[in-house]
């Protein structure tokens, strides 16, 4: 192609710049939210159950504490007090709806008034004998205390999701001030407002640490291997650029990020840093008696189609995740794609500019240790027969066998690292209660009042019967379980007393003695809604698969339909939204991986003219991830949202090698040259820039492993593998599958004698 000349590349770099400071406006609207639902459309019906949940009530946006004694027991006055200032302190603030604790239980006095805890020591009663028998006897199913008494719970909800956020640093404070700091003991926190704190948390970690260390890291090796730090300024200015003008687009769009979609700014920056190499390397390989100008011309000339295509496939493969039905993926793919994009437009225009402003000495230099290897593999490659090849196949088809060794699993709580405060509560509540996640069972009536009626009585009594059964639910509760609990109290404890109520008569005034004994008793802190139409169940599970939850939300659906097919029953919480919706996200991710593969070999095939060399490119571009999740299911064997969504974009990465070895191998195929001079002079023109980008783009990726959040992780890892595994089939695979095929792809064309291909045709 024609190049542009220098006065058209400044053109387009003053666009460039008045458009990033026409954007920058736009930059402050970029919203942040950290909800973990918003990894699920709104319109999914499971989604909506649980908003449903969450507005009946107020369930889903609580903070659950756990008060670890080391003083022994809390069935004692002083535990009992110091539980007592905690939750005074904290109802207090302005924003906290209701606290449910060992203080919300109800136990009778000596006249016999039954109220609540709370209430009895706000009177200023003393704690009895029989208060604490009464108060051990409501807790010894519950998940308020421990079995051994030394772990209690505070669960705290909130009037507005909006006041959370400020809230979260004053209860803590309370806690730890009061608590903990007090030599009471330890304080751990978990619960839907935990985890967005802990996903806040994982946002700052990985914008303020990470960021700047691949930075770092990316520019530091570009100079090693340039030994020009004008060079490398010039490529800085350029990704710096690019970057600003991405974050300019999207908060024109309004595009809400993250702590997994922000991950997208950083990946665009190692994209353009690898966009970058190719053109500078290049720059520094032309002959040495062309001015710098020349020079950068001819380095744009011979990769400017490369780098648009690469670019091209690179942001398809980010844009496929928009086929996964999740609004937080398809983020990161819309941002990700707008950064390769900004990326080119930065390289092929700023960094030019920039570089021939001053004469380094980066084109003087004698060839480096990539180039070197280079040279080397293609002796090593002439060596190897078929024999050779025959066993490469074969290992490569054994490892990609391994990929159905992986299993799907989605928990939520995994994100977090081992030793995370969020991790360690959780521990702390499987070892206390048995409970790793809770879940919720809606029941609506369909009527008003229908919850007082004596059918939807039975039913959730025969319910909480096969529950009691279920191996797999460590704990339930319900409005009928704490109405009970109040009947027995009521007539002094007696065990005879301690029948389920059946009767809406005997339910409606057991409700109406609940509401008494205590100011802050509502429906919503029963489990029921305003209109008496639905109740929820609670439930605590231990630790299970997504595949073992999934069943059991179908069992309890199922227990429904067979029993009770007159009630609406809906099971939700995080853990099933994860396991449920999740499977089906992973599935989407994985087709559309695929999809966006077909699309790309059709436009490597038209863009290069030759669509036969589209579709071979497919082969060694699918193997690295067939291996790379082969070698996963033989060693960690689970697949989540962020494992099936990397396919996607690891496939519009890879083939980034690939492209600019069949550019430069076509160019001289179609000049008349032999297979394997053609590869020979292929490699020697753009082995040293496939390994460089290849190293910084491995670096960059293995930084983000660092991230405190697991699918960070787990994206990095994953791409970290595959485009070092691309790299090995791209310098192996790829030309001996060229050569094997050469009858195929080039059936038309007639190689030169060995004379004239020893003087090569393209610059």
């Amino acid at each position: 192609m024609k190049p542009l000349s220098f006065i058209q590349l400044k053109l387009i770099a003053l666009l460039i710049l008045g458009l990033a400071f026409a954007l920058s406006m736009f930059i402050p609207d970029i919203n942040y939210r950290s909800e973990i639902t918003d990894y699920f459309r709104k319109d999914n019906p499971e989604v909506e159950n649980f908003h449903q949940l969450e507005a009946r009530f107020g369930l889903q946006q609580t903070l659950l504490v756990l008060l670890t004694s080391e003083q022994g027991s809390f069935l004692n006055p002083h535990s009992i007090n110091t539980l007592f200032g905690l939750v005074q302190n904290i109802e207090a603030l302005d924003g906290v709806a209701r606290t449910q604790s060992l203080l919300s239980t109800a136990i009778s006095n000596q006249r016999q008034d039954t109220r609540s805890l709370y209430r009895h020591l706000d009177s200023g009663a003393p704690l009895t004998d029989s208060v604490l028998g009464q108060l051990a006897d409501n807790v010894s199913q519950s998940t308020l205390l421990a079995q051994d008494g030394t772990v209690a719970s505070i669960q705290i909800a909130f009037t507005e999701q909006d006041k959370i956020s400020a809230l979260y640093p004053q209860l803590n404070n309370i806690l730890q001030q009061q608590f903990a700091q007090a030599g009471h003991g330890t304080v751990s926190m978990l619960g839907p407002v935990e985890i967005k704190h802990a996903l806040h948390q994982a946002l700052l970690h990985d914008g303020f640490y990470l960021m700047p260390l691949v930075l770092i890291i990316g520019l530091g090796v570009l100079w090693y291997f340039l030994r020009s730090w004008w060079l490398v300024a010039s490529g800085a200015t350029s990704i710096i650029i690019a970057l600003w003008l991405t974050a300019g687009m999207v908060g024109w769009l309004k595009l809400t990020i993250n702590q997994t979609s922000a991950l997208a700014f950083c990946i665009a920056f190692i994209i353009a840093l690898a966009d970058i190499i190719h053109l500078l390397m290049s720059f520094t390989h032309q002959d040495p008696a062309l001015s710098r100008h020349d020079a950068m011309l001819n380095a744009l000339r011979s990769n400017f189609v490369s780098l648009f295509l690469t670019s091209l496939t690179t942001g398809i493969g980010f844009l496929s995740l928009n086929g996964s039905s999740s609004p937080v993926f398809a983020t990161f793919g819309n941002i990700a794609a707008i950064g390769v994009a900004c990326a080119f437009a930065a390289a092929v225009s700023i960094t030019p500019i920039m570089a021939v402003l001053i004469n380094t000495r980066a084109r003087n230099l004698e060839p480096d240790v990539f180039q070197r290897w280079s040279r080397s593999l293609n002796r090593f490659r002439g060596g190897l027969n078929g024999w050779h090849y025959g066993v490469f196949y074969g290992a490569s088809l054994a490892l990609c066998a391994c990929l159905f060794l992986n299993e799907y699993h989605n928990d939520p709580l995994d994100y977090f690292a081992d030793d995370s405060p969020i991790i360690q509560a959780t521990d702390l509540s499987e070892a206390a209660f048995g409970v790793h996640h809770p879940i919720s069972v809606q029941l609506d009536s369909k009527t008003r009042d229908g919850i007082y009626a004596e059918g939807f009585i039975r039913s959730v009594k025969a319910f909480e019967n096969w529950l009691e059964a279920h191996p797999q639910v460590a704990h339930h509760n319900s409005y009928l379980t704490v109405l009970t609990q109040l009947k027995r109290h009521v007539h002094q404890g007696s065990l005879k007393w301690n029948a389920t109520p059946t009767s809406a008569s005997e339910v409606a005034d057991l409700w109406n003695l609940y509401e008494m004994s205590s100011p802050d008793n509502s429906p919503q802190s029963l489990g029921l809604d305003k209109h008496f139409q639905s109740a929820v169940i609670s439930l605590g599970i231990p630790r299970m698969s997504s595949s073992e939850l999934i069943a059991l939300e179908q069992n309890i659906n199922t227990w429904f339909q067979q029993n009770a097919p007159h009630i609406n029953a809906s099971v939700t919480g995080h853990a099933v939204l994860f396991a449920s919706i999740g499977k089906q996200l992973t599935s989407n991710m994985f087709i559309g991986g695929l999809l966006s593969a077909m699309v790309i070999s059709i436009l490597i095939g038209l863009f290069l003219r030759n669509m036969r060399v589209g579709i071979l490119c497919l082969i060694p571009n699918l193997f690295p991830a067939g291996i790379v999740y082969g070698i996963w299911g033989s060693t960690v064997g689970i697949i989540d949202i962020a494992a099936a969504g990397t396919l996607s974009i690891s496939l519009g990465i890879v083939v980034d090698d690939t492209i600019h070895i069949l550019k430069r191998y076509l160019g001289y195929r179609e000049s008349g040259l032999p297979p394997q001079i053609s590869i020979e002079k292929t490699f020697e023109e753009v082995g040293s820039a496939l390994m460089l980008t290849t190293l910084i783009l491995s670096l960059g990726m293995l930084v983000l492993t660092l991230s405190i959040f697991g699918p960070n992780q787990t994206t990095a890892l994953l791409m970290a593998s595959i485009i070092l595994v691309a790299l090995l089939y791209d310098l192996i695979m790829l030309p001996h599958l060229l050569e094997r095929f050469d009858g195929w792809l080039f059936s038309g064309y007639k190689a030169k004698t060995a004379a004239t291909a020893a003087t090569p045709q393209l610059q």
